[in-house]
């Protein structure tokens, strides 16, 4: 018979440590057996999860279409004008931007930046076309919208890069904000006035370019990367 050494409560021979106060026994006279490694515990808690996942999605499914279906029903009963196609372009777009990441695990994450640029541009697609006003979301939201979107796809894309050293990420990435900057003034600029003139994202860009070139000069010296690593207790 075994107490514990904290605590005083009674042990079973089999027990590897107190279930009052989880102290490790350590008696000779009662070795512990030794379990495996198993997988199985590991497998079961996946398996758990992935089953969880699952219900969550088909219950954040039915949570939208209950508004969805309320809104419709009170725009139809209502005699007034349509607004329900502007809640309901509103509640996909918002389960596309926040339930999408946190219950659909997509092997590819730029997935999500798709998701996200679509939904938006289909919801303000929807507001133009039911102001009928599509000209300004054809001439300034959608390659405005795209615009962002592909910078920030092949700014993540640069980032997660794992084989290119991280000076090249850096100098690569701002080098893609510089671009998209730029291409931000042009489409406004063509908005607004027809033509182009270009001045702030020049401004901007400047500076951005020389550091990316300074980091790529920085990379490529291998003396001087080291030395400033040293200075910088990098």
């Amino acid at each position: 018979m075994s107490y514990c050494v904290e605590c005083g409560v009674k042990l079973a021979a089999s027990e590897p440590k107190c279930p009052l106060c989880q102290t490790p026994v350590n008696n000779p006279n009662q070795p512990v057996c030794q379990l495996e490694d198993d997988t199985h515990p590991q497998a079961i808690e996946e398996v758990i999860s992935r089953m969880d996942r699952s219900y969550a999605r088909q219950l954040s499914l039915v949570f939208l279409m209950i508004p969805i279906l309320t809104v419709l029903i009170i725009d139809l009963i209502d005699p007034g004008p349509l607004w329900s196609p502007y809640v309901v372009g509103a509640l996909v777009m918002g389960y596309c931007f926040f339930a999408v990441p946190l219950l659909f695990r997509l092997k590819r994450p730029y997935v999500y930046i798709v998701v996200d640029v679509l939904a938006l541009l289909g919801f303000l697609f929807l507001v133009a076309w039911m102001g009928n006003g599509i000209s300004w979301y054809l001439s300034l939201v959608l390659p405005l919208i795209t615009l962002l979107g592909a910078a920030t796809l092949l700014i993540i894309l640069a980032i997660r890069r794992q084989e290119m050293k991280r000076l090249y990420r850096a100098a690569l990435s701002m080098s893609l904000f510089a671009l998209a900057l730029i291409g931000l003034e042009v489409i406004i600029d063509l908005y607004a006035w027809g033509w182009v003139w270009l001045g702030w994202s020049v401004y901007t860009a400047i500076p951005l370019l020389v550091v990316a070139l300074m980091l790529t000069g920085l990379e490529q010296n291998k003396e001087l990367k080291e030395a400033v690593r040293k200075r910088l207790f990098l």
